[in-house]
Order: structure tokens, then sequence, then C-alpha cells
């Protein structure tokens, strides 16, 4: 999946809402999965800010950007 910026969100990337620089408090999550029509599933870390900005698990991966990369190791 690609933003605007070509960042590629996977499975295990720390992600937050767009456009939330300034805001003290605000919604993080982790990518649990990322299905082919462009919507994600996330696990809110802190749940009850999360519910303060109405959010829900699925969410479309235009309204996400990424905090942290998961790194991926291979064995």
């Amino acid at each position: 999946m690609m933003k605007d910026n070509k960042t590629t969100i996977q499975p295990g990337d720390l992600v937050t809402l767009c456009g939330m620089n300034g805001v003290e408090e605000k919604p993080i999550g982790m990518v649990k999965k990322v299905f082919y029509n462009n919507k994600i599933e996330i696990f809110w870390l802190n749940e009850n800010i999360a519910q303060r900005y109405a959010l829900n698990k699925w969410i479309y991966h235009g309204k996400l950007e990424v905090i942290s990369k998961a790194s991926q190791q291979s064995s």
C-alpha cells in the first residue's frame, strides 16, 4: 500500500492519523493487516484516545502516517 509520500505501510509499523503534529495526545496504533482494497487493520495502543477521535480498527491508508517502521529480519 502506497501513501502520497511513497511510504509503504506494512504489518508491525506504528502509525497515527495524518496532520496531528501539533496535538499532544494523539492516537498511536500498530498495523495488524494490510488488505488489497487499501484498508488497514489497526490495533490501537492507547484505545481511550482512539475512542475520543471515534476511530475503529479499520482505516484507509490515506488517513495514516508512519511513526516508526517495523524492521524486517530474515533468517
